[in-house]
């Protein structure tokens, strides 16, 4: 008899674990992957909705300021927004320069910018997810965003 066939039958059983191995990694490292672009996909649309809840409070103090009688108008306007979206912390920035509102999280990292359309400058302000005010500045004379 030949020590032909055995060893034929262990090389065949180890190249089949072999590629039963390759072919389970791969689909779990292609899982993973669909898996983080889903859950940046969820977070870019989760602060695309916190963003224009913030951008239309900051156009409607804009419409406030100007609608108002006197020369130095007191305008806050609160909102309450949730501290995360899809597990992330994120922060609102007003970016004076191009007038828009910048959303952004930093694990991972995705950033959503808003248009905004106002008349009443701009101030530089950030503030972090969770109890947000828009004020109008009057000393600084601009719209701002802080937490409370």
């Amino acid at each position: 008899m030949s020590d032909v066939r055995a060893v034929s039958t262990t090389l065949s059983y180890v190249l089949a674990l072999a590629i039963a191995t390759l072919l389970i990694t791969g689909l779990i490292t292609a899982g993973g992957t669909y898996v983080d672009s889903q859950r940046e996909q969820v977070i870019r649309d989760e602060l695309r909705v916190v963003g224009q809840q913030i951008a239309a409070d900051v156009e409607r103090s804009d419409r406030l300021v100007r609608a108002a009688d006197s020369d130095d108008p007191t305008i806050t306007l609160n909102r309450t927004l949730s501290n995360r979206v899809t597990g992330a912390s994120y922060e609102l920035t007003l970016v004076p320069s191009d007038q828009t509102l910048v959303v952004n999280t930093t694990r991972p990292d995705v950033t959503v910018r808003i248009g905004l359309t106002v008349e009443t400058p701009l101030g530089a302000t950030s503030a972090r997810g969770g109890d947000i005010q828009i004020r109008y500045d009057q000393g600084a004379d601009h719209l701002e965003v802080r937490n409370v």
